[in-house]
């Protein structure tokens, strides 16, 4: 008994302090450590320019043109605050990785605890005493 805990403690503990790291390219100023400052207007600017978000506003029905001239009616504050939530929000991309890591680590754990005997969850183990 005092194994399996022992197993169980070491495999809770290893999971809960892992981290999740993303890789991203690094661009040229990044690496040198030359910032480029690019204005809140101009960075939304950049955004609705961008093919896949201009397709998904025809979509809807709403023209790119219409857009820039709200983006330039902005003040600095309403553009920067956009900017920011932009930035900051979740892309989404990652949500799947996270539920299949999550099912895997459940998996891992009933499996573990079936090969010790503290249950019997699968017919396919056989506990270890």
């Amino acid at each position: 008994m005092k194994v399996s805990k022992l197993i169980l403690s070491f495999v809770l503990s290893v999971t809960l302090f892992t981290q999740v790291l993303s890789a991203q390219i690094a661009s040229t100023g990044a690496v040198l450590g030359q910032s480029t400052m690019v204005s809140s207007k101009e960075k939304l600017v950049q955004i609705i320019s961008r093919e896949d978000v201009a397709k998904r506003f025809q979509e809807l029905g709403v023209d790119s043109k219409a857009i820039e001239a709200r983006v330039a009616s902005m003040t600095d504050e309403e553009a920067s605050t956009i900017a920011h939530q932009i930035d900051t929000l979740p892309a989404g991309a990652d949500a799947g990785a996270s539920i299949l890591g999550a099912i895997v680590l459940i998996f891992i754990v009933l499996l573990i605890t079936d090969i010790l005997g503290v249950t019997k969850v699968f017919n396919f183990t056989k506990p270890i005493n």
